[in-house]
């Protein structure tokens, strides 16, 4: 995989070569970039390419998980929280609220039309949910990077558009998007320990791939989960 930055944000996407004439770019549903290039196109105009289209990336990457979010939510549909599948069931009350039953998780809303407000009580499930799940395991995952990080680093849950994580090795801070709090331990572990992997490597090389390989050999896997890939 290779990244560029753009207005701090970071576009991930994948080079597939192909027997074409022009560079071709399209955003999976899933979020992911995909770009299609010939074998003797450089990596170089590739990446050039790709930031002259940053901001229609980024604008696809946004419709897409408004989509998926808002389609995810509507009453009696599957939803999953840290990997666990639940029955969303949405009722009518003056107070905006969640509760989780053994196999439900029930949305309590003044207005059962209001997306929005369905919204946010699902994102403040989600919120709840990391602020208690990744603090404990950016603990877990410290010690593979004791000797690189002096102290535990900060860490940030926010609603983040097109990222996983990002790290600022500077200021030994972590950040991670409270949407992984819908995937399972393992998932939400191969973020981590990609973040910590930039303490290392300040880049996507192969020496930052290997890196994390030794820490967390199923990585690969994970990153399926994450693109929606069987």
């Amino acid at each position: 995989m290779n990244f560029v930055m753009f207005n701090g944000r970071e576009i991930e996407y994948e080079i597939i070569r192909k027997n074409v004439k022009n560079i071709n770019l399209r955003v999976r549903r899933d979020a992911s970039v995909a770009v299609s290039a010939n074998h003797y196109v450089p990596e170089s105009v590739i990446e050039e390419f790709v930031l002259q289209n940053a901001e229609k990336i980024i604008g696809a990457q946004d419709k897409n998980a408004a989509r998926n979010t808002e389609s995810a939510l509507a009453n009696g549909s599957k939803i999953m929280l840290l990997g666990e599948e639940f029955d969303l069931i949405i009722k009518e009350s003056n107070r905006q609220s969640y509760y989780i039953n053994e196999k439900d998780i029930v949305f309590r809303v003044s207005d059962l039309k209001d997306t929005e407000q369905i919204k946010s009580v699902y994102l403040c499930l989600l919120r709840n949910t990391a602020e208690v799940v990744f603090p404990k395991l950016l603990k877990e995952c410290y010690p593979a990077f004791e000797s690189v990080c002096s102290e535990l680093p900060v860490l940030k849950i926010k609603d983040l558009k097109s990222q996983w994580g990002n790290c600022y090795h500077k200021r030994n801070l972590i950040t991670l998007n409270l949407r992984l709090a819908v995937y399972d331990m393992h998932v939400i572990r191969s973020v981590i320990y990609h973040e910590y992997c930039h303490f290392v490597h300040q880049n996507h090389s192969k020496e930052f791939y290997n890196l994390l390989s030794r820490v967390y050999p199923n990585w690969k896997q994970c990153s399926r989960i994450l693109k929606g890939k069987p």
